[in-house]
């Protein structure tokens, strides 16, 4: 029956259990052991009491004068005190040597049967057991000598078994009363330390207690967040895996070590100390990874009793945040804008420091002229100001790597997009180039090195068209490019055209790739306008007013 299996569960009912077990086990142990030693002793004092009352009774005159042929009035009265007054005794009777009883008394009334000396033994005194008709009779006899020696008869003494069973069952019934009454004081106890324990369990049982342990600790371990507790005592109570994963901590030996000890450059103990939450906290010990913490103290009854960290691994958001808003490209473009601009002061330093005046003043003018023409191709094509930057700083870029980098003639770009926000599209075309750029690495020194991008807004949408001469793309690969992580490239790529398809996707465009290994590759890109809604509509009217 469930509510049958349901109460063997219970602590309530483990315990009362558990107690009438311990004390059933001690009742029998007790019970047996003193019964052996009490029947033991009473055996032996019974035996004892048995040989010195036949003896005593062998050695009165009336006993003797009785199996001589005198009366035996005053022998029954013997007799008859003597089962009465000493304790454990049932019967006494005096037998001659043909085995014919003279004189007995009992305490049951009658003499059934008695059993008889055996004629056998030599001593003087002696125990002896037989049958009956009242049942087994275990008996002392002692032997009756005249004066001058020769055997007369037995006096004899003895007990039914049936006393002996009663003595038993008198023990017996004392142990089971003890028992009765210590289980009901264990069961009480049982039932009060049951309600204590579950008051300190908040009310589970202990089965329940241990199925929500684990279910939490799974939850825990499958938390992205770490989290790692310390008590008072400044010793690691807990740590997860994403913990374990991200401070590089082995959870086994973590657990129950001092802090200091496991993980030296922790501050964890602070809030320990100060008793107050911090939050967002900067892991400055690793450099590798960008990891948040928030600290918070662990109070019970208004006392600091330890402190748990939560740690968040932000690495992975700011690459993606940062890839989303292109920040990277830009930031890429500038650094290879900066470093083209080095390289060309340090060509105007060394000549006039050797004093080429005439050649420095021609590299410059040459210079600006050039530069001029082709920042001046792009901004004039291009009138957002952050996607012109990009090309130029692209510009810069594919000089460094030795690649012929072209606007198309036919390319414009107005300032604010109907068809893609500034970030999306500093993302899609940064990644699109780069992704051009790494095409050369595998191609030979005296190949052709040439990138072309076009660039067109138009009414029906944006066109973005990325061509180069690399390597090309292998049918294998085209089938897999888009995946998010995959790449040819090595570990921690993977990223650029999966999202590049993301975003496109998301404006509702298409990408068409079309590409032959050995010549090149083409990225093309559509994405439509996109439908602008109130809000933006009321806003560009309220700035067309302002402007008026």
């Amino acid at each position: 029956m469930k509510w049958l299996a349901r109460l063997k569960k219970t602590l309530n009912a483990q315990l009362v259990t558990l107690s009438v077990m311990v004390i059933v086990l001690t009742v029998i142990i007790a019970m047996g052991s003193s019964l052996w030693l009490n029947l033991r002793s009473s055996h032996q004092m019974m035996d004892r009491n048995m040989l010195d009352v036949a003896y005593l009774l062998a050695r009165t005159q009336d006993v003797r004068g009785l199996l001589e042929g005198s009366g035996d009035q005053s022998v029954t009265a013997l007799l008859q005190q003597v089962v009465r007054r000493v304790n454990d005794l049932d019967v006494a009777v005096v037998i001659d040597t043909e085995g014919s009883m003279l004189a007995g008394a009992s305490t049951r009334g009658g003499l059934q049967g008695v059993v008889q000396p055996d004629p056998s033994r030599t001593e003087p005194v002696f125990l002896q057991e037989g049958e009956t008709e009242n049942g087994m009779e275990r008996c002392a006899c002692a032997k009756v000598f005249d004066g001058e020696g020769n055997l007369l008869g037995y006096a004899v003494v003895g007990v039914y078994m049936r006393s002996v069973y009663q003595m038993v069952a008198e023990t017996v019934l004392q142990y089971l009363v003890i028992a009765a009454v210590a289980l009901c004081i264990g069961g009480f106890w049982a039932r009060r330390l049951a309600r204590y324990i579950k008051s300190e369990l908040a009310g589970y049982e202990p089965e329940d207690l241990h199925r929500l342990m684990v279910q939490r600790a799974d939850i825990w371990d499958a938390l992205e967040e770490g989290v790692m507790a310390i008590d008072e005592n400044e010793r690691i109570i807990y740590l997860n895996a994403a913990a374990k994963q991200m401070l590089e901590l082995p959870v086994d030996e973590a657990v129950g070590q001092p802090l200091h000890q496991v993980y030296p450059a922790s501050t964890l103990d602070r809030v320990l100390h100060s008793g107050k939450a911090e939050y967002n906290v900067p892991l400055k010990s690793l450099v590798h990874v960008k990891i948040l913490a928030d600290r918070m103290p662990i109070v019970k009854n208004g006392r600091t009793v330890g402190a748990v960290a939560i740690f968040r691994n932000r690495t992975e958001m700011v690459r993606l945040a940062e890839d989303l808003t292109g920040v990277n490209h830009v930031v890429e473009a500038l650094r290879a804008n900066t470093h083209e601009f080095m390289n060309k002061l340090h060509v105007i330093l060394g000549l006039l420091q050797l004093e080429e005046y005439k050649e420095a003043e021609r590299y410059v003018l040459e210079l600006t002229k050039v530069r001029a023409q082709s920042m001046g191709g792009i901004t004039g094509r291009i009138q957002e100001p952050a996607v012109a930057a990009l090309l130029i700083g692209k510009l810069s870029r594919a000089q460094e790597l030795r690649v012929v980098f072209r606007l198309d003639a036919s390319s414009h770009f107005p300032h604010g997009s109907r068809c893609l926000p500034i970030d999306a599209m500093i993302s899609v075309l940064g990644n699109l180039i780069e992704n051009a750029f790494d095409s050369f690495k595998n191609v030979a020194d005296g190949a052709v090195r040439e990138v072309e991008v076009c660039i067109q807004e138009e009414a029906q949408g944006l066109l973005i068209c990325v061509e180069d001469t690399g390597c090309g793309i292998a049918p294998k690969v085209q089938q897999r490019m888009f995946e998010q992580g995959f790449s040819t490239k090595g570990e921690g790529r993977g990223t650029g055209l999966a999202l590049v398809q993301s975003i496109v996707q998301a404006y509702g465009g298409d990408v068409r790739v079309e590409s032959v290994v050995g010549l090149g590759t083409t990225f093309t890109i559509h994405i439509p306008p996109q439908e602008e809604n109130t809000e933006d509509k009321q806003e560009k009217e309220e700035r067309d007013c302002t402007r008026s």
